[in-house]
């Protein structure tokens, strides 16, 4: 059995990062521990009963090189913590739940560590949250914060945990020797700034990726408006440099998942200057908006009081489980609509909708069918199901299969095939 001692590190918090950056470190650098004061989250990490978000992380090797503690006087032995707590969301409003974080890193700085102890906090958090930690709870020496920029991925989280592009923290310079040790195994370049700009990186990061969203949906309302399909050009954009071939440029029904709605949220916060405000209070509006096009789609085609519809796919994507702040929500929390959901990813028990059993028949009794994601065998069935019938409706709002069936009236694809270039 795994010896711990204070050169091993700890984490503390098994959410999606605890959970992530704990098995990955035992897989890629050595021994370590975990530590939750949420005794279900405990049981759940030792039998491996992992986020959905990273169907994968079951699979990765550890060892035995982890110790799982059950009471939190056992994390004296350690030197270096990673406080690795997800910001939770309230799902009303996507305004984060600090109080959670506090509360947490309340009751870790109160420990009377053995040893001079850093932790490193990886939550997601606004610019000066950790000046106010540090001014409210740290009373002693013997305690150093620093604040590490989580770049992780949902559903990709575990090729960049171990691929990252950069590392970048929050703390003295004084550190750096510290930093470079730790983090040796990683090849990739490594940044220390002080606290709050480290917080200011991790949001603008979010930010980014939250304004490029809203720029393709913008553009997408506004290609409509012209009969073009904007999807087709998003070949021609990622190949201008200034854009660059990663760019989030591909439209959608809106954000989900609540990470970038999260930091849209700080921003509104801190930030004093009305103009920009209002324009984020705007894009805001606008992302909601486009969480409507569905609804209106049911509504124009199928005149029912009560419409029966089967999702297929109920996460915002197939990678990564996750139905925060998510698109059919529109749909779920009224009456009108009766819901089925498919599911060939994930495990569908805990979300209280009535799971479909047999596709086949889910497809016969209901009025529409919203195809998301599945496997390449219940593409087949779908198509054929709707090449001999002219009674349903299916909304395709894949982004891999966005031209299910053309021309055919009973199939409304959302967003079109992109057009590649003419060499290929």
């Amino acid at each position: 059995m795994l010896t711990s001692d204070k050169t091993s590190p700890l984490f503390f918090g098994l959410s999606h990062i605890g959970q992530v950056f704990s098995t990955l470190w035992a897989y890629k650098i050595g021994n370590c521990a975990t530590y939750d004061p949420i005794k279900i989250n405990r049981i759940n990490y030792a039998k491996k009963r992992f986020t959905q978000e990273e169907p994968n992380l079951k699979k990765i090797i550890t060892k035995n090189k982890i110790i799982n503690y059950n009471k939190i006087k056992e994390i004296k032995k350690h030197d270096i913590i990673f406080f690795t707590y997800d910001t939770p969301i309230n799902l009303n409003n996507n305004v984060p739940n600090l109080k959670f974080i506090e509360g947490n890193l309340k009751k870790l700085l109160s420990i009377n560590f053995k040893f001079k102890t850093k932790i490193i906090i990886l939550s997601q958090v606004y610019p000066g949250f950790c000046e106010y930690i540090i001014k409210k709870y740290l009373k002693t020496k013997k305690i150093e914060l620093i604040y590490m920029v989580d770049t992780l991925k949902m559903g990709d989280a575990i090729n960049k945990f171990l691929n990252p592009e950069q590392l970048i923290f929050g703390c003295a310079k004084e550190n750096k020797k510290f930093i470079l040790s730790l983090f040796s195994k990683f090849k990739c370049k490594k940044y220390i700034f002080s606290i709050k700009e480290a917080e200011l990186i991790k949001i603008s990061l979010n930010l980014y990726l939250f304004f490029s969203i809203n720029y393709s949906n913008i553009l997408d309302r506004f290609s409509r408006s012209l009969k073009i399909d904007f999807s087709k050009i998003l070949e021609c954009l990622r190949n201008d440099k200034r854009i660059g071939k990663h760019a989030y440029i591909h439209p959608s029904l809106g954000m989900s998942g609540g990470h970038l709605e999260r930091d849209g949220h700080y921003l509104k916060k801190l930030n004093k200057d009305k103009e920009s405000i209002n324009i984020i209070n705007n894009l805001i509006k606008f992302n909601n908006s486009r969480k409507t096009i569905i609804e209106k789609i049911l509504n124009q085609k199928i005149k029912k009081k009560k419409i029966k519809i089967l999702i297929m796919g109920l996460s915002y994507k197939k990678e990564s489980f996750s139905i925060r702040n998510s698109i059919f929500n529109n749909i779920i929390n009224k009456k009108k609509y009766l819901i089925e959901v498919f599911d060939s990813f994930f495990n569908l028990k805990k979300t209280k909708l009535k799971i479909s059993k047999n596709l086949n028949y889910s497809l016969r009794n209901n009025d529409a069918v919203i195809y998301n994601y599945s496997n390449e065998k219940e593409v087949k069935i779908l198509k054929n199901f709707f090449k001999n019938n002219n009674k349903k409706y299916l909304i395709n709002i894949s982004q891999n299969n966005k031209e299910f069936i053309r021309n055919n009236s009973q199939v409304i694809n959302i967003f079109a095939r992109e057009n590649t270039h003419i060499s290929r």
